[in-house]
């Protein structure tokens, strides 16, 4: 899907399967019909080391958004980051 600035936003959500946040937040965006890309933490060493760069720690979920990244996201925080490349 296409944001209104005509481009799909670079959207990747780490985390992994047991997590209910995590599935949460699949659902979530695959109701809005988001395209993303997840990055399963405990399949990917890389996308595991990605977040401890970027936070300092092993936490998900983790939401990548367009350079914005957001830990462990309330549905508002993922609406807004959205809304701020004219997603939603």
């Amino acid at each position: 899907m296409i944001g209104m600035l005509g481009y799909a936003p670079n959207i990747q959500l780490f985390g992994r399967r047991w997590c209910a946040h995590t599935q949460m937040l699949r659902r979530y965006l695959d109701r809005l019909g988001v395209p993303y890309v997840y990055r399963d933490m405990d399949r990917d060493p890389q996308a595991r080391a990605q977040v401890r760069w970027w936070t300092g720690r092993d936490v998900n979920p983790v939401l990548y958004i367009d350079g914005n990244v957001l830990v462990e996201p309330t549905l508002e925080e993922v609406n807004w980051a959205l809304r701020s490349h004219a997603y939603a």
